[in-house]
């Protein structure tokens, strides 16, 4: 594909047809107008060029990949667009799929920027594409947003793919999903199938593989980035038998399918989409397909009005992937699947989390701790009290062996307030939410028997100076976006700095190389440059990406603090009955012993057996036992 040497200045057409690209240069005194069509399978598509960076960039914004979901196809899977015969104008952004706003601080642009900018509509099934004004047989970089099922959009301020598609050479796809109910609402029925959020990302991979090579793009070279939701989906196709080979390479910031938030059981699943309709009015039957279709002829409004009415726990989201389905996972189980390695082996994988992934959370479902302009400062009892509502769904052994881990026996006043305990709670929360599993993911796909794709793992602690968050917030969820997109290197009014114009740079770099060959690396390495494999045993480092790029060990302390979160997941797998086919059968769980250490050296030893837990540690001379099974819990010293 070829594009256009420069426009004339005056008001003349000129049109140059390469292969399947049609350019149009419209020139008006003081306004350059520049349309570039491409012919795909389906029909026409206009998009624009300009000049950004001092580069020719194209897009092509709206870009329909599926029927609407509208009328009777709302809850169920999409449609493939069918061929058009106008051709489609794509220079608007895409709209956002129906959702709500995050209403924390309307004017305060740290939530604000998260919030769609296009109007909502459940007509929402488009791709924004962005490609280098001279495109041929590139790589292509599929971006899938975050929101936590609920919310996001690929049209937002942060997601802009130019600097990307200019900086990386590779073009860059942002893929719009059905989201809440309408994504994700789960009836166990043809009606209401549930994933069909997902189903509508698989069904824009398959229209990329088709289509993407009349946009400059290579066909056999596609990957998948993603951040939380985004990153967890990416996973979620791993296992998926429908999106086998559809993408080389996946690249997970901040997210893991395996994550509490991202996915439900069934039985979940069902429970929170009848309590939907309970609170809209669609429980005066229950036969299912009234009652669903009551939920189709419901206002959308009326719907997303509701769904923080449900009965939810710490950080657990209206509607989200389930577990086991007739369309998505075809009845495989995402949560065994996972465990037994029931997933695609080829596919390399870039994993990384931030430094202050909890402390997003903290501000919003402990604000009375947390929502602070200033660094909060907590006691060790309101510390427990952290713990407590965190983890009020986890076994109270559980929750004791989160205080014994994080806490500080040396601090002997329960109510002297620190900022240790402060910082301690945005740790626990990230790794029981985020960090601890995309870890576990790591280890568990490279050490997959035979053959697997490579994985290399990240550590993303640079704050930035754009950010509007308070100073002690640090490198909080989702804030590494901005360096992958290219934020601080065109925005030159946000106040960055050059070292993080220059990280920025690196970033696009690390992200576009292992996009186009599966190896992160840089053009112009140094040897702390150099991104070695993470094989889990003979190398467990990660890349921090602070300032600048080191290899840095994954410490003790936070193999000894996911230790603790992987024994809590284990023992709510291990209660979770596999059906498979037409029976259910229990799961075993593998006898295992954990010796912990707290933060002060204080040490105890966690014994896991089936469904039995206990930890055991030493307390003024005496030997304390907490164990616990599920059917009931006890402590005894002696």
């Amino acid at each position: 594909m070829r594009g256009l040497v420069g426009p004339e200045r005056n008001r003349t057409s000129t049109v140059l047809v390469i292969t399947n690209i049609t350019t149009t240069v419209l020139s008006i005194p003081f306004l350059v107008v520049i349309l570039v069509e491409v012919e795909t399978r389906l029909g026409k598509i206009t998009g624009q060029e300009s000049i950004f960076l001092y580069k020719r960039v194209r897009s092509f914004l709206s870009v329909p990949y599926a029927e609407p979901p509208i009328g009777q196809q709302r809850f169920r899977p999409p449609k493939p667009k069918k061929p058009w015969n106008e051709t489609i104008v794509a220079n608007t952004l895409s709209p956002a799929c129906y959702q709500g706003r995050d209403m924390y601080n309307t004017s305060f642009w740290g939530s604000e920027m998260w919030n769609h900018n296009t109007p909502v509509s459940e007509d929402c099934l488009y791709l924004n594409i962005w490609t280098p004004g001279e495109a041929y047989n590139l790589t292509v970089m599929v971006w899938l947003f975050g929101g936590g099922y609920y919310s996001g959009s690929p049209s937002l301020i942060l997601y802009d793919g130019k600097a990307l598609a200019l900086l990386g050479n590779v073009i860059v796809v942002n893929v719009n999903y059905r989201v809440g109910p309408f994504g994700y609402l789960f009836m166990d029925d043809d009606e209401a199938p549930g994933n069909v959020g997902m189903l509508d990302q698989q069904l824009a991979l398959y229209w990329i593989r088709d289509n993407i090579f009349n946009f400059g793009g290579n066909p056999s070279r596609i990957t998948l980035f993603g951040e939380s939701a985004g990153a967890s989906s990416i996973v979620a196709h791993l296992i998926a038998p429908g999106s086998e080979n559809l993408f080389k390479n996946g690249i997970l910031q901040s997210g893991s399918l395996d994550n509490k938030w991202s996915m439900d059981t069934p039985s979940r699943g069902l429970d929170k989409s009848k309590q939907l309709a309970n609170l809209v009015g669609c429980n005066r039957t229950k036969v299912r397909e009234q009652m669903i279709s009551c939920l189709r002829s419901a206002p959308a409004q009326l719907l997303v009005d509701n769904i923080w009415n449900l009965n939810l726990s710490f950080i657990e989201f209206p509607f989200v992937i389930v577990s086991r389905d007739r369309n998505f996972f075809r009845h495989k189980d995402g949560f065994t699947s996972l465990r037994n390695g029931e997933c695609a082996h080829h596919v390399n994988l870039m994993i990384g989390i931030n430094h202050d992934e909890g402390n997003f959370w903290n501000i919003y479902n402990l604000a009375n701790y947390f929502d602070k302009s200033e660094q909060p400062e907590l006691s060790r009892n309101e510390f427990h009290d952290c713990i407590e509502r965190a983890f009020a769904s986890q076994p109270e052994l559980v929750r004791s062996a989160a205080k014994h881990v994080y806490s500080d026996p040396n601090c002997t006043d329960p109510n002297k307030k620190s900022q240790f305990y402060a910082e301690q709670v945005n740790q626990m929360v990230g790794d029981y939410f985020f960090t601890c599993d995309s870890i576990w993911l790591a280890d568990q796909i490279s050490r997959y028997d035979g053959h697997h794709g490579r994985v290399y793992i990240y550590y993303f602690d640079q704050p930035s100076s754009a950010n509007p968050w308070p100073k002690w917030t640090g490198v909080m969820h989702g804030y590494e976006i901005e360096y992958v997109f290219g934020v601080p290197i065109y925005n030159e009014t946000a106040g960055y700095t050059k070292a993080e114009q220059l990280l920025s740079k690196k970033v696009i770099q690390y992200w576009s190389s292992f996009a186009a060959t599966g190896v992160p690396r840089l053009k112009d390495s140094k040897s702390t440059d150099v991104w070695p494999e993470y094989d889990g045993i003979n190398n467990t480092r990660w890349m921090l990406l602070k300032g600048g790029s080191y290899l840095k060990p994954i410490g003790a302390r936070k193999k000894v603090e996911c230790d603790l979160w992987r024994h809590a997941k284990d023992i709510e797998y291990n209660s979770y009955g596999t059906c498979v086919t037409t029976h259910c059968k229990k799961l075993s769980y593998d006898c295992r012993l954990s010796v912990f250490v707290n933060s002060s050296g204080q040490t105890s030893v966690l014994v896991c057996y089936q469904d039995f837990v206990a930890v055991v540690n030493f307390r003024s001379g005496a030997l304390i036992v907490h164990y616990f099974s599920y059917h009931g819990g006890v402590t005894t010293s002696f």
